[in-house]
């Protein structure tokens, strides 16, 4: 048998990068799968994906909205409910690095990030937490090793990003013992440069040149401060959330897995500099 036949599982930001291999990992091992996107085309693309691996129509269940819309949430929760009649693991993977469009204030941008990298994560798992207690499931957020390094990215979008990561950190180590008196589990997946779409939604108005310049210029930053030299594939995070779901893993809780290639350990070295 499948390492989770009969479980439910939600993965919000599931239609394209980490939460797509996510998703797909989960399906893969028997789990009926709550697929979330705002992207028309990348949920039908990630749908296909899980039809393409086998995975029945019967077991998947598509939402659709922003996930700085209480209405995203609430049908998130109660869709499945619905559908499936019981959750056992929520993954919060969903994320902004900045508010996507035209030029905003930091405050404005500050609002917006922390509305979906933060308040989301809150509302989302306090709305699951009654039907987690039911099945002794657990909860995976997807926070950053920005959380607890300084941010690759200049500017003040990566002092917001950082900061909301790093509120998700806090707030794994700080709920984590009143859930786990519930028989809830949550713990946290930190991860380095990854392949995502994150980064290409805040460059959403930039044109084919400067979204490969721009491209091109991460690739190279990645490259050097990430001692395993490149950015890693999502489907390498997959075993890792595999990992903390299963009811093997019941005695880990309110942990930070950094999976990052070794960048929150980059340092230059005199080898590095050209003096």
């Amino acid at each position: 048998m499948a390492r989770f036949t009969d479980k439910v599982v939600i993965v919000t930001g599931s239609s394209a990068g980490i939460g797509k291999a996510v998703i797909l990992g989960f399906a893969k091992e028997g789990a009926s799968v709550v697929l979330h996107g705002i992207n028309t085309e990348r949920l039908a693309e990630a749908e296909k994906a899980l039809h393409d691996a086998g995975i029945l129509e019967s077991r998947i269940l598509k939402v659709q909205g922003e996930l700085n819309d209480d209405a995203t949430q609430d049908k998130l929760i109660n869709e499945t409910i619905a559908r499936f009649g019981k959750i056992d693991v929520l993954v919060n993977n969903a994320g902004v690095f900045k508010k996507p469009g035209g030029t905003t204030t930091a405050t404005e941008n500050f609002d917006f990030v922390f509305a979906v990298n933060v308040r989301a994560v809150f509302r989302l798992v306090e709305l699951a937490t009654p039907y987690l207690e039911k099945t002794k499931g657990n909860i995976i957020n997807v926070s950053s090793i920005a959380a607890i390094s300084k941010s690759t990215e200049a500017g003040i979008e990566g002092v917001i990003y950082s900061m909301s990561k790093s509120a998700i950190d806090r707030f794994t180590q700080n709920i984590n013992q009143s859930l786990m008196k519930k028989g809830i589990r949550i713990n946290n997946i930190n991860p380095g440069p990854f392949e995502s779409n994150i980064q290409q939604r805040a460059i959403i108005n930039a044109t084919d040149a400067e979204r490969a310049a721009f491209n091109e210029k991460r690739e190279q930053l990645f490259r050097f401060v990430t001692p395993a030299g490149r950015c890693g594939n999502p489907t390498e995070l997959v075993p890792a959330f595999l990992l903390l779901a299963d009811e093997k893993s019941s005695f880990i809780t309110g942990s930070l897995w950094v999976i990052d290639g070794g960048m929150h350990t980059w340092a230059p070295e005199a080898s590095d500099l050209k003096l």
